[in-house]
């Protein structure tokens, strides 16, 4: 396997540099822009382009997928229609709430609803993932996921009270 190294050109963007296991070098330049230069390093001087093709970000994209892709991003198409019927949203806890103060254990939003807290945002700080223990307190933005009428009826106990 070649080495890959990164490298931040402030102003312009990202390089990336493969030394091959051949020995040779290849680049590609993403600009802040989106182009990307394929650069192809001389053989004799690394720091020495002897040819370099400007892509636009499509023309680089399609480049990518011809000469492998990632096999992270060939599977991304089928997790995102697995989440079409998924929504997100950040509630306010409302002081009116009949749940704010109460654990989510003790809520049972997930068990009511259908619709699971990821996340609690206070001016404290934020709780990714947070258990049962932690308090649905007010004021605090509650991160809700759920399909569209699992958010909608925990969001409307988010925000009324009973």
């Amino acid at each position: 396997m070649g080495k890959a190294t990164e490298t931040d050109l402030p102003g312009v963007g990202v390089r990336f540099d493969l030394e091959t296991n051949a020995g040779r070098s290849v680049g590609v330049v993403v600009h802040q822009t989106g182009r990307r230069d394929l650069v192809v390093y001389d053989e004799r001087d690394v720091d020495r382009a002897c040819e370099s093709v400007e892509l636009t970000e499509e023309e680089g994209h399609t480049l990518g997928e011809l000469l492998g892709g990632n096999p992270v991003l060939e599977h991304l198409d089928d997790a995102v229609h697995r989440l079409e019927d998924l929504v997100i949203s950040w509630v306010k806890i409302d002081s009116k709430s009949s749940l704010a103060g109460l654990t989510l254990a003790e809520a049972g939003l997930r068990a009511q609803t259908g619709a699971g807290v990821v996340a609690l945002v206070t001016d404290a700080g934020s709780i990714p993932i947070p258990g049962g223990a932690d308090r649905l307190e007010a004021g605090a933005t509650a991160v809700v996921v759920g399909v569209p009428a699992a958010v909608k009826a925990a969001t409307k106990l988010l925000i009324q009270s009973d």
